[in-house]
């Protein structure tokens, strides 16, 4: 089903989106996520439609003046051209009245809606406050669409609905990676914590042609294989979900790529200096891969189409642990430029990674959507998805 500028003309338009943008000081240090949804909201206000903007800011569950979406209000003007009404409880028994007299040319923000509990536990009756304030719902807050939330889940029940412009392209995205990418397709897989990617690894091995690894995920690997280096980490603790990911590598025909050498430090009662390590040394503690493994990985990048990554090689914040993450980052964005690659970079900590080395406008695609990127990446269904199966399509 379609539906166009014209249908939405004089419509009051819901629309979803996701400003939980980092702040200091009441300062937006990071404008990306708003930018994202400009293509949408350019679309709404060429239709005529009156726009009203909901979105939570941080974990709150009570009111909170340091996550109040009005410090938000001066950047998203700029960023949209126009005045922003505020309306400082997002259910508000005025709220209507607000909409109702304001221009169409303005913009409506509500409030935080993590300032109500309703919204996380997925309340109806919550929901319908919201949706009672419009006449259609627009999803575009991909990036929280894996949690089932009031504004994502239930507020589609009742309005009719469509998916953002930038909503469908994550989707897109994902979706083209895994079915009509060009072979031979890589994907690199970082990050600290092994139990955070068991689920994605289980379902890109039976996807990709190579999977290479790094951070402290890699190390969990390394350790059931063997290799003294990464000792901190207990074999015995994944033992079961390794196995089966190295075997349905080997089923599939996916090759695993390993770090080879580490970057690392080295410290005795004296001095504490850095090192690069390719075995076990009794007082290492490694914070990146080593220049051997960088190459092996830019060789397998060479012979890739496609390469998606997601998880930064190493503690990339702090030199010299940014030596993996960064020359990647650099062979990806020029590989890129060079119509050598498609490049998608997975949101959260990489994409930030990007955006310090200075690559991000190299690369192909770059999501803004962290926990919902992975979600979707490891096959699971998102409830913000599930919820717009009979979406109207925006012309």
């Amino acid at each position: 089903m379609n539906i166009t500028k014209n249908d939405l003309r004089g419509k009051k338009v819901l629309v979803r989106v996701d400003f939980n943008v980092p702040l200091n000081d009441g300062i937006v240090q990071d404008t990306a996520r708003i930018k994202n949804v400009n293509s949408t909201i350019r679309y709404l206000q060429e239709s005529g439609a009156k726009i009203i903007l909901m979105s939570h800011l941080g974990k709150t569950a009570l009111p909170n003046p340091n996550q109040s979406l009005r410090l938000l209000k001066k950047q998203v003007e700029e960023e949209f051209r126009s005045k922003i009404v505020f309306i400082d409880d997002c259910v508000a028994e005025n709220a209507a009245n607000i909409i109702d007299s304001a221009s169409v040319d303005d913009i409506i923000m509500l409030e935080n809606l993590r300032f109500h509990s309703e919204e996380e536990d997925c309340n109806e009756e919550f929901a319908k406050k919201l949706a009672s304030l419009a006449d259609f719902y627009i999803n575009e807050a991909f990036s929280v669409s894996h949690r089932k939330h009031a504004s994502i889940f239930a507020v589609p029940k009742f309005l009719p609905h469509a998916l953002g412009f930038a909503f469908k392209k994550e989707v897109q995205v994902v979706d083209n990676f895994f079915q009509n990418a060009a072979s031979p397709k890589m994907c690199i897989i970082g990050g600290s914590k092994l139990s955070t990617k068991i689920k994605l690894l289980k379902n890109l091995v039976k996807k990709v042609d190579k999977l290479a690894l790094g951070g402290g995920i890699a190390g969990a690997f390394l350790a059931f294989l063997g290799n003294g280096a990464l000792k901190i980490f207990d074999p015995k603790e994944y033992r079961d979900d390794v196995v089966e990911i190295i075997e349905n590598a080997k089923e599939h025909h996916c090759a695993l790529i390993m770090p080879t050498d580490f970057s690392a430090l080295i410290s005795d009662r004296d001095t504490i200096e850095h090192s690069i390590i390719s075995s076990e040394e009794s007082n290492a503690s490694i914070f990146d891969i080593g220049p051997e493994s960088v190459e092996l990985f830019k060789r397998h990048i060479n012979e890739s189409k496609v390469v998606l990554w997601n998880g930064p090689v190493g503690l990339f914040e702090k030199a010299p642990f940014d030596f993996g993450t960064r020359i990647l980052a650099e062979h990806i964005a020029q590989r890129t430029r060079e119509n050598h690659l498609t490049s998608v970079i997975g949101g959260g900590d990489t994409g930030f990674a990007m955006k310090k080395f200075k690559v991000c406008h190299d690369m192909t695609y770059i999501s803004t959507a962290g926990g919902a990127f992975l979600s979707y990446l490891e096959g699971s269904e998102l409830a913000g998805i599930t919820a717009m199966q009979d979406a109207y399509t925006l012309e």
